[in-house]
């Protein structure tokens, strides 16, 4: 797998080649950016661009047996540690740091990639922060995680960082039809409620064939009319973390769309194109969509922060009652 199949991060490609390219390779380096853009694959490429047999100009071959090994994760050179439950324990680290130790076996490195690295614990960390003050020769760590603020301050000054940005709704469109997951129309739609993470727009492409957009109309239909304990019953099947992670971009699109035609009038800049009518008639039904959006927005931040999806959502729907037009 070499470089030219990372998808949309033509700058942390570009860091990472330049240093193989000018022999400047660190010991520790911190991928972060949101979930879903291509860190964890980065790392893997990366490991084997460092230990590739015929790899030039700083790039992996992807075919020869390091290449093949490490894609594999069989190569005794590069360890992947795995996050088993809520948190990476200690015990887990020492025996990184443990191996770490030795020099490498078949490889020109010794590769740690520590992947949901804001899940070490405190003691784990800590115990990761001695090896790093004095890594060993041609031993790497690569830490992965969306905030660098997750992490020890002492941690991330360790390491040299690399962002990895949102996806381009462009690239993801593009890999989907690429990879026959999806016709040009439907990659296009779900690239752009994918909020530039190719994971999520593989969750919404799964649950985009189950009809979610015609149920998140009909949720929209509903509450034209309902009010009060109505509203909070139209909460029931959308409150698990799931169904409301994906409740959200959805409504989103379908609010942008509304704003999009309220001020332009011009079928060819929306999104659900081929529901043009539904949306002439709730552009008259929600007046202030720009305000609802800016609602979605603050809810998500809340999903985040691990907020009462129930209480959430009902205070999310009462709140677009609110608005609507009578």
């Amino acid at each position: 797998m070499p470089w030219a199949d990372i998808i949309g991060q033509p700058i942390a490609v570009r860091q990472l080649q330049n240093a193989l390219k000018q022999n400047r390779v660190g010991h520790a380096y911190l991928f972060f950016g949101p979930p879903g853009v291509g860190k964890r694959t980065a790392a893997r490429v990366w490991a084997q661009a460092l230990n590739c047999q015929q790899g030039v100009a700083g790039d992996a071959c992807g075919e020869c047996r390091s290449c093949r090994n490490i894609l594999t994760g069989n190569h005794p050179d590069v360890w992947e540690v795995p996050l088993t439950g809520a948190h990476i324990r200690i015990s887990q680290i020492r025996e990184v740091t443990r191996q770490a130790q030795f020099p490498p076996t078949e490889g020109c490195w010794k590769v740690f990639l520590i992947h949901n690295a804001e899940a070490m614990t405190l003691e784990a960390a800590n115990n990761l922060l001695k090896t790093l003050e004095e890594p060993p020769g041609e031993t790497l760590f690569v830490l992965t995680t969306p905030s660098i603020f997750n992490l020890l301050p002492t941690i991330q000054s360790r390491c040299q960082q690399v962002r990895f940005q949102p996806l381009a709704v462009r690239d993801i469109a593009e890999f989907l039809v690429r990879q026959n997951l999806a016709g040009p129309a439907q990659a296009e739609l779900i690239a752009n409620l994918a909020e530039g993470s190719l994971l999520t727009a593989q969750e919404l492409l799964t649950m985009e064939r189950g009809a979610v957009r015609e149920e998140v109309i009909d949720l929209l239909t509903k509450l034209k009319t309902a009010a009060g304990p109505q509203v909070l019953i139209l909460t029931e099947g959308w409150t698990e973390g799931p169904r409301l992670k994906i409740l959200l971009p959805w409504l989103a699109l379908w609010f942008r769309d509304l704003l999009v035609w309220q001020n332009t009038g011009d079928v060819k800049l929306l999104i659900n194109q081929d529901r043009l009518e539904l949306i002439k008639e709730q552009a008259q039904i929600w007046p202030r969509p720009e305000r609802f959006l800016r609602i979605i927005q603050e809810a998500k931040r809340k999903m985040e922060r691990n907020a009462n999806n129930q209480l959430l959502l009902e205070v999310l729907l009462l709140e677009l009652t609110s608005m609507r037009r009578t």
